[in-house]
């Protein structure tokens, strides 16, 4: 099959999980143009397109979390019984890697993909702003794993049990930091202080954002690198790489 292979907009479509009427809207807002002999003719794609559009899970992830644009099915997890069944199945495939070093981390990479996407379902349960569930992707060419939600962000959900917080920045700090409570429900916002220790402790790297400050965590190094981003999201966003 050609690169320069030219498909119909129904097979766009198909490929990208998304309906017909999206893609006519994505093309007239330029999100995602087609090709045109004519004004007013068919729509068409370039196969190879698609596949690299699909392939950038973080444009995907953010495009998403910013505005609620629609994803791919394949991406989208509405409950957390379908989120560990995709984490199941990523396991399978790391398992089945062949690749000694990816075998040996994946317990850990599946740890804490897994401790970032409960916590989502944890702390918005029954209060998602509007659409509920995540986005969970992963390219293991790439070695990376991208989770977010449109939830209520780390800011909100401390101050719950620390109503002082008054910035993403300190609630991000605290969230991979603090032992909220031990006590339930509290006790479940004290995951991201785990995920925290397999990072720097393995080779993982971890970039976080919730509202607009985000956090790098990299091995064999427990500092915050906590800095103000660039766009704000009100959920959060999680890039694993490995």
């Amino acid at each position: 099959m050609e690169d320069n292979d030219l498909i119909s907009i129904t097979e766009a479509a198909e490929m990208m999980g998304v309906s017909v009427g999206t893609l006519r809207r994505w093309d007239d807002s330029g999100r995602f143009p087609s090709l045109r002999d004519k004004p007013g003719g068919n729509r068409r794609y370039f196969r190879k397109t698609i596949e690299v559009y699909l392939s950038n899970l973080l444009t995907l992830a953010t495009d998403w979390i910013s505005s609620g644009t629609e994803i791919p099915p394949t991406y989208y997890c509405d409950t957390s019984a379908l989120f560990q069944a995709r984490l199941q199945k990523m396991q399978s495939e790391l398992l089945n890697t062949n690749n000694e070093e990816i075998i040996t981390i994946t317990p850990l990479v599946v740890a804490v993909a897994g401790e970032i996407g409960n916590n989502s379902f944890d702390h918005n349960l029954g209060q998602w702003p509007d659409i509920p569930g995540v986005f969970f992707g992963y390219d293991l060419n790439k070695r990376q794993v991208i989770l977010a939600d449109r939830g209520q962000g780390i800011l909100q959900t401390l101050k719950r049990v620390r109503p002082n917080l008054v910035d993403d920045k300190k609630a991000l700090e605290v969230a991979f930091t603090e032992i909220i409570s031990g006590r339930e429900p509290e006790e479940r916002g004290n995951g991201l202080k785990f995920v925290r220790s397999v990072v720097v402790n393995n080779l993982i790297g971890l970039h976080f954002q919730s509202g607009n400050a985000q956090l790098d965590l990299k091995r064999d190094s427990s500092d915050l690198h906590i800095r103000t981003a660039a766009h704000y999201y009100r959920g959060c966003l999680a890039f694993i790489s490995f």
